[in-house]
Protein backbone atom coordinates (compact mmCIF):
# COMPACT_ATOMS: atom_id res chain seq x y z
CA UNK A 1 0.00 0.00 0.00
CA UNK A 2 1.18 3.54 -0.77
CA UNK A 3 1.85 6.47 1.52
CA UNK A 4 -1.58 7.89 0.73
CA UNK A 5 -3.16 4.83 2.31
CA UNK A 6 -1.05 5.26 5.43
CA UNK A 7 -1.90 8.96 5.58
CA UNK A 8 -5.60 8.10 5.45
CA UNK A 9 -5.20 5.57 8.22
CA UNK A 10 -5.61 2.55 5.94
CA UNK A 11 -2.14 1.13 6.32
CA UNK A 12 -1.80 -2.40 7.57
CA UNK A 13 1.83 -2.83 8.62
CA UNK A 14 2.88 -6.41 9.01
CA UNK A 15 4.59 -7.25 12.28
CA UNK A 16 7.77 -9.40 12.14
CA UNK A 17 6.96 -13.06 12.35
CA UNK A 18 8.77 -15.71 14.28
CA UNK A 19 10.18 -18.46 12.01
CA UNK A 20 8.57 -21.11 14.20
CA UNK A 21 5.21 -19.40 13.90
CA UNK A 22 5.69 -19.14 10.15
CA UNK A 23 6.38 -22.85 9.92
CA UNK A 24 3.33 -23.69 12.02
CA UNK A 25 1.20 -21.32 9.94
CA UNK A 26 2.43 -22.91 6.73
CA UNK A 27 1.61 -26.36 8.08
CA UNK A 28 -1.97 -25.32 8.91
CA UNK A 29 -2.26 -23.58 5.52
CA UNK A 30 -1.29 -26.81 3.75
CA UNK A 31 -3.85 -28.71 5.79
CA UNK A 32 -6.52 -26.15 4.92
CA UNK A 33 -5.67 -26.41 1.22
CA UNK A 34 -6.11 -30.16 1.37
CA UNK A 35 -9.60 -29.69 2.77
CA UNK A 36 -10.30 -26.87 0.29
CA UNK A 37 -9.64 -28.10 -3.27
CA UNK A 38 -7.81 -25.79 -5.64
CA UNK A 39 -9.35 -24.52 -8.84
CA UNK A 40 -7.85 -25.75 -12.12
CA UNK A 41 -9.82 -23.58 -14.56
CA UNK A 42 -8.91 -20.02 -15.54
CA UNK A 43 -10.47 -17.10 -13.67
CA UNK A 44 -11.92 -14.70 -16.26
CA UNK A 45 -9.92 -16.11 -19.18
CA UNK A 46 -10.68 -13.11 -21.40
CA UNK A 47 -8.51 -11.01 -19.09
CA UNK A 48 -5.66 -13.49 -19.52
CA UNK A 49 -4.48 -13.21 -23.15
CA UNK A 50 -1.93 -15.64 -24.50
CA UNK A 51 1.62 -14.49 -23.93
CA UNK A 52 0.63 -11.71 -21.50
CA UNK A 53 -1.01 -13.23 -18.43
CA UNK A 54 -2.27 -11.06 -15.60
CA UNK A 55 -0.42 -10.90 -12.32
CA UNK A 56 -1.94 -10.92 -8.87
CA UNK A 57 -1.33 -7.22 -8.19
CA UNK A 58 -2.76 -5.99 -11.50
CA UNK A 59 -6.19 -4.38 -11.21
CA UNK A 60 -8.60 -3.98 -14.12
CA UNK A 61 -11.20 -1.26 -14.57
CA UNK A 62 -14.66 -1.39 -16.06
CA UNK A 63 -14.68 0.18 -19.55
CA UNK A 64 -17.87 2.23 -19.64
CA UNK A 65 -18.75 5.42 -21.55
CA UNK A 66 -18.14 8.63 -19.64
CA UNK A 67 -21.66 9.90 -20.37
CA UNK A 68 -23.31 6.82 -18.86
CA UNK A 69 -24.25 8.78 -15.76
CA UNK A 70 -25.52 11.67 -17.89
CA UNK A 71 -27.99 9.34 -19.61
CA UNK A 72 -29.62 8.63 -16.22
CA UNK A 73 -30.82 12.25 -16.23
CA UNK A 74 -32.83 11.85 -19.41
CA UNK A 75 -36.59 11.53 -19.21
CA UNK A 76 -37.29 7.88 -19.92
CA UNK A 77 -34.12 6.51 -18.33
CA UNK A 78 -34.84 8.39 -15.11
CA UNK A 79 -38.44 7.19 -15.13
CA UNK A 80 -37.34 3.58 -15.62
CA UNK A 81 -34.86 3.82 -12.72
CA UNK A 82 -37.46 5.36 -10.41
CA UNK A 83 -39.99 2.63 -11.28
CA UNK A 84 -37.61 0.13 -9.68
CA UNK A 85 -35.91 2.26 -7.04
CA UNK A 86 -38.93 3.87 -5.37
CA UNK A 87 -40.83 0.63 -4.57
CA UNK A 88 -37.69 -0.93 -3.06
CA UNK A 89 -37.14 2.06 -0.80
CA UNK A 90 -40.71 1.80 0.47
CA UNK A 91 -40.40 -1.88 1.37
CA UNK A 92 -40.32 -2.85 5.02
CA UNK A 93 -37.54 -5.17 6.16
CA UNK A 94 -36.41 -7.04 9.24
CA UNK A 95 -33.47 -8.89 10.75
CA UNK A 96 -34.55 -12.39 11.68
CA UNK A 97 -33.01 -15.81 12.38
CA UNK A 98 -31.90 -17.82 9.38
CA UNK A 99 -34.42 -20.44 8.34
CA UNK A 100 -33.73 -24.07 9.21
CA UNK A 101 -31.08 -23.03 11.75
CA UNK A 102 -31.34 -22.58 15.51
CA UNK A 103 -30.14 -19.06 16.43
CA UNK A 104 -27.45 -18.58 19.04
CA UNK A 105 -28.41 -17.14 22.42
CA UNK A 106 -28.87 -13.39 22.46
CA UNK A 107 -29.90 -13.19 18.82
CA UNK A 108 -32.70 -10.71 19.62
CA UNK A 109 -30.19 -8.18 20.92
CA UNK A 110 -27.90 -8.67 17.92
CA UNK A 111 -30.86 -8.30 15.57
CA UNK A 112 -31.70 -4.97 17.22
CA UNK A 113 -28.10 -3.81 16.82
CA UNK A 114 -28.01 -4.83 13.14
CA UNK A 115 -31.31 -3.05 12.54
CA UNK A 116 -29.98 0.15 14.12
CA UNK A 117 -26.79 -0.03 12.03
CA UNK A 118 -28.75 -0.41 8.80
CA UNK A 119 -31.21 2.35 9.68
CA UNK A 120 -28.28 4.67 10.43
CA UNK A 121 -25.42 3.43 8.22
CA UNK A 122 -23.37 6.63 8.67
CA UNK A 123 -23.69 10.22 9.86
CA UNK A 124 -25.18 11.55 6.63
CA UNK A 125 -27.34 8.70 5.27
CA UNK A 126 -30.48 6.99 6.41
CA UNK A 127 -31.60 3.58 5.21
CA UNK A 128 -33.72 5.24 2.51
CA UNK A 129 -30.91 7.28 0.97
CA UNK A 130 -28.47 4.40 1.39
CA UNK A 131 -30.57 1.84 -0.47
CA UNK A 132 -31.58 4.41 -3.11
CA UNK A 133 -27.96 4.95 -4.06
CA UNK A 134 -27.31 1.22 -4.14
CA UNK A 135 -30.27 0.54 -6.43
CA UNK A 136 -29.41 3.41 -8.76
CA UNK A 137 -25.76 2.37 -9.09
CA UNK A 138 -26.83 -1.25 -9.53
CA UNK A 139 -29.03 -0.28 -12.49
CA UNK A 140 -26.34 1.96 -13.97
CA UNK A 141 -23.49 -0.52 -13.89
CA UNK A 142 -22.42 -1.67 -10.42
CA UNK A 143 -23.23 -0.84 -6.81
CA UNK A 144 -20.76 -0.76 -3.97
CA UNK A 145 -20.49 0.25 -0.33
CA UNK A 146 -17.68 0.40 2.21
CA UNK A 147 -18.05 -1.21 5.61
CA UNK A 148 -15.75 -0.70 8.59
CA UNK A 149 -15.92 -2.04 12.13
CA UNK A 150 -15.98 0.20 15.18
CA UNK A 151 -15.22 -0.33 18.85
CA UNK A 152 -18.78 0.67 19.87
CA UNK A 153 -20.62 -2.53 20.73
CA UNK A 154 -23.99 -0.83 20.23
CA UNK A 155 -22.97 0.21 16.70
CA UNK A 156 -20.28 -2.23 15.57
CA UNK A 157 -20.31 -1.41 11.84
CA UNK A 158 -20.47 1.71 9.67
CA UNK A 159 -21.32 1.73 5.97
CA UNK A 160 -20.89 4.29 3.20
CA UNK A 161 -22.14 4.04 -0.41
CA UNK A 162 -19.34 4.09 -3.00
CA UNK A 163 -19.44 4.89 -6.71
CA UNK A 164 -19.05 1.46 -8.26
CA UNK A 165 -17.76 2.95 -11.52
CA UNK A 166 -14.57 4.11 -9.74
CA UNK A 167 -13.80 0.66 -8.30
CA UNK A 168 -11.20 -1.53 -9.98
CA UNK A 169 -10.97 -5.25 -9.24
CA UNK A 170 -8.06 -7.64 -8.91
CA UNK A 171 -9.46 -10.46 -11.06
CA UNK A 172 -6.96 -13.07 -9.85
CA UNK A 173 -7.88 -12.59 -6.21
CA UNK A 174 -8.78 -15.98 -4.74
CA UNK A 175 -9.26 -15.26 -1.05
CA UNK A 176 -6.43 -17.53 0.15
CA UNK A 177 -4.77 -14.57 1.88
CA UNK A 178 -7.38 -12.39 3.63
CA UNK A 179 -4.87 -9.54 3.85
CA UNK A 180 -4.60 -9.28 0.07
CA UNK A 181 -6.55 -6.35 -1.40
CA UNK A 182 -9.48 -7.27 -3.61
CA UNK A 183 -10.55 -3.80 -4.79
CA UNK A 184 -8.92 -0.52 -5.72
CA UNK A 185 -10.84 2.74 -5.88
CA UNK A 186 -9.24 5.43 -8.01
CA UNK A 187 -10.26 9.10 -8.32
CA UNK A 188 -11.74 10.63 -11.43
CA UNK A 189 -13.59 8.36 -13.84
CA UNK A 190 -12.07 5.17 -12.45
CA UNK A 191 -10.21 4.34 -15.67
CA UNK A 192 -6.65 4.95 -14.47
CA UNK A 193 -4.45 1.88 -14.77
CA UNK A 194 -1.99 0.71 -12.19
CA UNK A 195 -1.33 1.69 -8.59
CA UNK A 196 -2.24 5.34 -9.09
CA UNK A 197 -1.49 8.06 -6.55
CA UNK A 198 -4.48 8.62 -4.32
CA UNK A 199 -5.98 5.21 -4.96
CA UNK A 200 -7.48 3.41 -1.97
CA UNK A 201 -7.17 -0.36 -1.67
CA UNK A 202 -9.79 -2.42 0.12
CA UNK A 203 -9.83 -5.93 1.46
CA UNK A 204 -12.65 -8.23 0.47
CA UNK A 205 -14.53 -7.69 3.73
CA UNK A 206 -14.09 -3.91 3.65
CA UNK A 207 -15.83 -3.19 0.34
CA UNK A 208 -18.97 -4.86 -1.00
CA UNK A 209 -19.19 -4.88 -4.81
CA UNK A 210 -22.68 -5.78 -6.08
CA UNK A 211 -22.56 -7.07 -9.66
CA UNK A 212 -25.67 -6.76 -11.83
CA UNK A 213 -26.18 -9.62 -14.28
CA UNK A 214 -22.95 -11.43 -13.29
CA UNK A 215 -21.22 -13.70 -15.76
CA UNK A 216 -17.95 -15.59 -16.13
CA UNK A 217 -16.81 -13.17 -18.83
CA UNK A 218 -15.78 -10.33 -16.53
CA UNK A 219 -15.85 -9.48 -12.80
CA UNK A 220 -17.99 -6.36 -13.19
CA UNK A 221 -21.42 -7.31 -14.50
CA UNK A 222 -23.61 -5.17 -16.73
CA UNK A 223 -26.37 -2.77 -15.68
CA UNK A 224 -29.66 -1.90 -17.34
CA UNK A 225 -28.43 1.56 -18.36
CA UNK A 226 -25.44 -0.05 -20.07
CA UNK A 227 -27.75 -2.37 -21.96
CA UNK A 228 -29.99 0.49 -23.06
CA UNK A 229 -27.09 2.87 -23.79
CA UNK A 230 -27.27 2.70 -27.59
CA UNK A 231 -31.08 2.87 -27.57
CA UNK A 232 -31.06 5.95 -25.35
CA UNK A 233 -28.52 7.59 -27.65
CA UNK A 234 -30.70 6.92 -30.68
CA UNK A 235 -33.74 8.34 -28.95
CA UNK A 236 -31.93 11.51 -27.96
CA UNK A 237 -30.76 12.04 -31.54
CA UNK A 238 -34.18 11.49 -33.10
CA UNK A 239 -35.87 13.56 -30.41
CA UNK A 240 -33.56 16.50 -31.06
CA UNK A 241 -34.18 16.31 -34.81
CA UNK A 242 -37.96 16.10 -34.33
CA UNK A 243 -37.91 19.03 -31.93
CA UNK A 244 -36.05 21.26 -34.36
CA UNK A 245 -38.33 20.20 -37.20
CA UNK A 246 -41.48 20.89 -35.20
CA UNK A 247 -40.17 24.23 -33.94
CA UNK A 248 -39.38 25.42 -37.47
CA UNK A 249 -42.29 23.84 -39.29
CA UNK A 250 -43.65 25.22 -42.59
CA UNK A 251 -47.19 25.02 -44.06
CA UNK A 252 -48.24 21.80 -45.69
CA UNK A 253 -49.57 23.58 -48.85
CA UNK A 254 -48.22 26.02 -51.46
CA UNK A 255 -49.83 27.80 -54.46
CA UNK A 256 -48.39 27.53 -57.94
CA UNK A 257 -49.40 30.49 -60.13
CA UNK A 258 -48.35 30.14 -63.75
CA UNK A 259 -46.60 33.02 -65.56
CA UNK A 260 -46.53 35.19 -62.44
CA UNK A 261 -43.95 37.94 -62.10
CA UNK A 262 -42.30 38.67 -58.75
CA UNK A 263 -44.15 41.98 -58.51
CA UNK A 264 -47.50 40.26 -59.01
CA UNK A 265 -46.59 37.59 -56.45
CA UNK A 266 -45.79 40.28 -53.88
CA UNK A 267 -49.05 42.07 -54.62
CA UNK A 268 -51.05 38.88 -54.06
CA UNK A 269 -49.20 38.17 -50.79
CA UNK A 270 -49.82 41.73 -49.53
CA UNK A 271 -53.45 41.54 -50.53
CA UNK A 272 -53.90 38.28 -48.63
CA UNK A 273 -52.09 39.43 -45.48
CA UNK A 274 -53.68 42.89 -45.37
CA UNK A 275 -57.21 42.26 -46.58
CA UNK A 276 -58.08 38.60 -45.99
CA UNK A 277 -55.94 36.99 -43.27
CA UNK A 278 -57.52 37.36 -39.85
CA UNK A 279 -60.52 39.38 -41.10
CA UNK A 280 -62.98 36.69 -42.16
CA UNK A 281 -63.41 38.32 -45.57
CA UNK A 282 -64.14 36.37 -48.75
CA UNK A 283 -61.17 36.55 -51.15
CA UNK A 284 -61.58 37.22 -54.91
CA UNK A 285 -59.08 36.11 -57.55
CA UNK A 286 -58.98 36.33 -61.28
CA UNK A 287 -56.79 35.05 -64.07
CA UNK A 288 -56.56 32.89 -67.11
CA UNK A 289 -55.87 29.69 -65.14
CA UNK A 290 -56.69 28.49 -61.64
CA UNK A 291 -53.70 28.15 -59.28
CA UNK A 292 -52.29 24.71 -58.54
CA UNK A 293 -52.04 23.54 -54.92
CA UNK A 294 -48.78 21.78 -54.01
CA UNK A 295 -48.77 19.33 -51.10
CA UNK A 296 -45.71 18.90 -48.87
CA UNK A 297 -45.07 15.71 -46.94
CA UNK A 298 -45.11 17.23 -43.48
CA UNK A 299 -46.84 15.84 -40.41
CA UNK A 300 -46.32 13.09 -37.82
CA UNK A 301 -44.50 10.81 -40.26
CA UNK A 302 -41.69 13.32 -40.67
CA UNK A 303 -41.29 13.56 -36.88
CA UNK A 304 -40.59 9.80 -36.54
CA UNK A 305 -43.04 9.50 -33.65
CA UNK A 306 -43.65 5.79 -34.17
CA UNK A 307 -39.92 5.13 -34.27
CA UNK A 308 -39.47 7.00 -31.00
CA UNK A 309 -42.26 4.94 -29.42
CA UNK A 310 -40.46 1.81 -30.49
CA UNK A 311 -37.24 3.11 -28.90
CA UNK A 312 -39.11 3.79 -25.66
CA UNK A 313 -40.37 0.20 -25.69
CA UNK A 314 -36.81 -1.00 -26.16
CA UNK A 315 -35.66 1.07 -23.17
CA UNK A 316 -38.43 -0.46 -21.07
CA UNK A 317 -37.36 -3.92 -22.16
CA UNK A 318 -33.77 -3.26 -21.07
CA UNK A 319 -35.01 -2.43 -17.56
CA UNK A 320 -37.48 -5.33 -17.49
CA UNK A 321 -40.56 -3.10 -17.01
CA UNK A 322 -43.74 -2.60 -19.02
CA UNK A 323 -43.86 0.23 -21.61
CA UNK A 324 -46.89 1.70 -19.86
CA UNK A 325 -44.57 2.73 -17.01
CA UNK A 326 -42.84 5.03 -19.50
CA UNK A 327 -46.05 6.64 -20.72
CA UNK A 328 -47.03 4.31 -23.58
CA UNK A 329 -50.60 3.51 -22.57
CA UNK A 330 -52.12 2.60 -25.93
CA UNK A 331 -54.13 -0.64 -26.01
CA UNK A 332 -54.05 -0.90 -22.21
CA UNK A 333 -57.11 -2.02 -20.30
CA UNK A 334 -57.69 -3.08 -16.74
CA UNK A 335 -56.78 -6.72 -17.28
CA UNK A 336 -53.55 -6.04 -19.15
CA UNK A 337 -52.60 -3.31 -16.64
CA UNK A 338 -52.92 -5.69 -13.67
CA UNK A 339 -50.89 -8.34 -15.46
CA UNK A 340 -48.20 -5.78 -16.31
CA UNK A 341 -47.96 -4.59 -12.71
CA UNK A 342 -47.47 -8.15 -11.44
CA UNK A 343 -44.94 -8.88 -14.16
CA UNK A 344 -42.95 -5.73 -13.36
CA UNK A 345 -42.79 -6.72 -9.72
CA UNK A 346 -41.56 -10.25 -10.48
CA UNK A 347 -39.09 -9.43 -13.28
CA UNK A 348 -37.70 -6.01 -12.31
CA UNK A 349 -38.28 -4.97 -8.70
CA UNK A 350 -38.03 -8.28 -6.86
CA UNK A 351 -34.72 -9.46 -8.44
CA UNK A 352 -32.94 -6.18 -7.64
CA UNK A 353 -34.19 -6.15 -4.05
CA UNK A 354 -33.20 -9.79 -3.57
CA UNK A 355 -29.71 -9.17 -4.97
CA UNK A 356 -29.09 -6.35 -2.49
CA UNK A 357 -30.47 -8.44 0.39
CA UNK A 358 -28.18 -11.35 -0.53
CA UNK A 359 -25.06 -9.15 -0.46
CA UNK A 360 -26.05 -7.58 2.88
CA UNK A 361 -26.49 -11.05 4.33
CA UNK A 362 -23.36 -12.66 2.94
CA UNK A 363 -20.89 -9.78 3.14
CA UNK A 364 -22.12 -7.67 6.08
CA UNK A 365 -23.99 -9.87 8.55
CA UNK A 366 -22.21 -13.17 7.95
CA UNK A 367 -18.71 -12.30 6.75
CA UNK A 368 -18.00 -8.94 8.40
CA UNK A 369 -19.95 -9.26 11.65
CA UNK A 370 -19.86 -13.06 11.89
CA UNK A 371 -23.57 -13.31 12.73
CA UNK A 372 -24.30 -16.29 10.52
CA UNK A 373 -27.52 -17.12 12.37
CA UNK A 374 -29.21 -13.85 11.29
CA UNK A 375 -30.42 -12.65 7.92
CA UNK A 376 -31.76 -9.49 6.33
CA UNK A 377 -35.10 -9.95 4.60
CA UNK A 378 -37.47 -7.60 2.81
CA UNK A 379 -41.10 -7.93 3.93
CA UNK A 380 -43.82 -8.28 1.32
CA UNK A 381 -41.63 -9.46 -1.54
CA UNK A 382 -43.99 -12.29 -2.46
CA UNK A 383 -47.09 -10.48 -3.65
CA UNK A 384 -50.16 -12.67 -3.66
CA UNK A 385 -53.65 -12.48 -5.10
CA UNK A 386 -55.73 -11.57 -2.05
CA UNK A 387 -59.01 -12.61 -3.66
CA UNK A 388 -57.68 -16.04 -4.55
CA UNK A 389 -56.22 -16.50 -1.06
CA UNK A 390 -59.56 -15.53 0.53
CA UNK A 391 -61.38 -18.09 -1.61
CA UNK A 392 -58.87 -20.80 -0.74
CA UNK A 393 -59.16 -20.07 2.98
CA UNK A 394 -62.93 -20.19 2.70
CA UNK A 395 -62.72 -23.65 1.11
CA UNK A 396 -60.33 -24.80 3.86
CA UNK A 397 -62.73 -23.58 6.55
CA UNK A 398 -65.84 -25.06 5.00
CA UNK A 399 -64.17 -28.43 4.40
CA UNK A 400 -62.77 -28.71 7.93
CA UNK A 401 -59.14 -28.44 6.85
CA UNK A 402 -58.17 -25.42 8.99
CA UNK A 403 -59.56 -23.67 12.03
CA UNK A 404 -60.22 -19.90 12.04
CA UNK A 405 -57.15 -19.28 14.20
CA UNK A 406 -54.96 -21.26 11.80
CA UNK A 407 -56.18 -19.08 8.95
CA UNK A 408 -55.58 -15.95 10.98
CA UNK A 409 -52.05 -17.11 11.74
CA UNK A 410 -51.35 -17.46 8.01
CA UNK A 411 -52.66 -13.94 7.44
CA UNK A 412 -50.60 -12.49 10.29
CA UNK A 413 -53.67 -11.63 12.39
CA UNK A 414 -53.93 -12.15 16.14
CA UNK A 415 -55.91 -15.31 17.08
CA UNK A 416 -59.42 -15.16 18.44
CA UNK A 417 -59.70 -15.37 22.21
CA UNK A 418 -62.92 -17.36 21.92
CA UNK A 419 -62.82 -21.15 22.13
CA UNK A 420 -64.56 -21.31 18.75
CA UNK A 421 -61.41 -20.02 17.02
CA UNK A 422 -59.66 -23.37 17.58
CA UNK A 423 -62.57 -25.54 16.40
CA UNK A 424 -63.30 -26.83 12.91
CA UNK A 425 -66.48 -25.79 11.13
CA UNK A 426 -68.08 -29.23 11.69
CA UNK A 427 -67.42 -29.06 15.44
CA UNK A 428 -68.93 -25.57 15.64
CA UNK A 429 -71.97 -26.72 13.66
CA UNK A 430 -72.52 -29.71 15.96
CA UNK A 431 -72.18 -27.55 19.08
CA UNK A 432 -74.54 -24.92 17.70
CA UNK A 433 -77.15 -27.53 16.70
CA UNK A 434 -77.00 -29.17 20.11
CA UNK A 435 -77.39 -25.85 21.91
CA UNK A 436 -80.46 -24.96 19.88
CA UNK A 437 -82.10 -28.33 20.42
CA UNK A 438 -81.54 -28.06 24.18
CA UNK A 439 -82.83 -24.49 24.28
CA UNK A 440 -79.55 -23.04 25.50
CA UNK A 441 -78.57 -19.51 24.65
CA UNK A 442 -76.08 -19.18 21.81
CA UNK A 443 -72.66 -17.70 22.35
CA UNK A 444 -72.73 -14.08 21.09
CA UNK A 445 -69.75 -14.92 18.89
CA UNK A 446 -71.99 -17.23 16.85
CA UNK A 447 -74.77 -14.74 16.21
CA UNK A 448 -75.15 -13.61 12.59
CA UNK A 449 -74.99 -9.92 13.48
CA UNK A 450 -71.48 -10.47 14.82
CA UNK A 451 -70.24 -11.23 11.33
CA UNK A 452 -69.29 -14.84 12.08
CA UNK A 453 -69.54 -16.47 8.67
CA UNK A 454 -67.82 -19.56 7.28
CA UNK A 455 -64.60 -18.59 5.54
CA UNK A 456 -64.97 -14.88 6.22
CA UNK A 457 -61.85 -12.76 6.32
CA UNK A 458 -62.50 -11.98 9.98
CA UNK A 459 -61.53 -15.53 10.83
CA UNK A 460 -64.43 -16.08 13.25
CA UNK A 461 -66.06 -19.44 13.69
CA UNK A 462 -68.80 -20.19 11.14
CA UNK A 463 -72.42 -19.61 12.07
CA UNK A 464 -75.31 -21.98 11.38
CA UNK A 465 -78.53 -21.19 9.53
CA UNK A 466 -81.55 -20.22 11.62
CA UNK A 467 -82.90 -23.37 13.28
CA UNK A 468 -85.56 -24.34 15.84
CA UNK A 469 -85.96 -27.01 18.47
CA UNK A 470 -88.02 -29.15 16.09
CA UNK A 471 -85.40 -30.07 13.59
CA UNK A 472 -84.00 -26.93 12.08
CA UNK A 473 -86.74 -25.92 9.62
CA UNK A 474 -87.91 -22.35 10.45
CA UNK A 475 -91.29 -23.19 8.84
CA UNK A 476 -92.06 -25.65 11.69
CA UNK A 477 -93.42 -23.96 14.77
CA UNK A 478 -91.84 -24.49 18.17
CA UNK A 479 -95.26 -25.07 19.77
CA UNK A 480 -96.24 -28.79 19.63
CA UNK A 481 -99.90 -27.90 19.40
CA UNK A 482 -99.24 -25.97 16.21
CA UNK A 483 -97.53 -29.03 14.80
CA UNK A 484 -100.46 -31.31 15.65
CA UNK A 485 -102.85 -28.78 14.23
CA UNK A 486 -101.03 -28.93 10.92
CA UNK A 487 -101.40 -32.67 10.91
Amino acid sequence: MGWIDRLLGRSRPQAPRNPVNQAIGAMFARAARKAHPERDSYIYPRFTPLGAPLVDHQAVYKPVPINLRAFTRTTYCRRAINCIKDPIRQLDWEIRPVKHRDPAPGWQRRAQIATHCLRHPNDSDSWGTFVEQLVEDYLVGAASYEQQLSSDKSRPIWMWPVDGMTVQIYPLWTGEDPNTPHYLQVPGWGAAVGNVIGGVQFLDNELVYIRPNPSTGDPFGVGAVQIAFDTIGKYLGVNEYSGKLASNSNPNNALWLKDLTPEQRDEIRDYWQNEIEGRGEMPFFGGAEAPTVLKFQNGDASLYLKYMDWLVREIATAFGISPQNLGLEADVNRNTAEISVNRDWDTAIKPVAQAIADYINRMTLHKRLGWIDLEFQFIGMDREDETAIANINQIYLQNNVLTPNEVREKLGIEPLKSKWGDMLAADVAIATQAAMMLGDDLDPMLLPDKGVQPGADSGHAPSMPQTTKNGGDPAIKDNPEDVRGDE
